[in-house]
């Protein structure tokens, strides 16, 4: 059976607003998370990730997984 992927898309700039309270900067999270600067601005400006990236993303601002969806 193939595996299932699932993509996150957080609401509105969730992302953004919980990285810069947390007071990292576009590329600290990115290195956080382990994704390119790109990669996470295209996160927060509304494209999907996986459930894994969306994790790392919530533990490095400091936020429940919840809370950026």
């Amino acid at each position: 059976m193939p595996k299932k992927y699932y993509r996150i898309v957080s609401k509105g700039d969730a992302v953004r607003r919980a990285r810069i309270v947390a007071g990292l900067t576009s590329a600290d999270c990115a290195d956080a998370v382990g994704v390119s600067r790109p990669m996470l601005s295209s996160i927060e400006n509304g494209a999907g990730t996986s459930v894994t990236t969306a994790h790392k993303i919530s533990a490095a601002v400091g936020k429940a997984f919840e809370e950026l969806l």
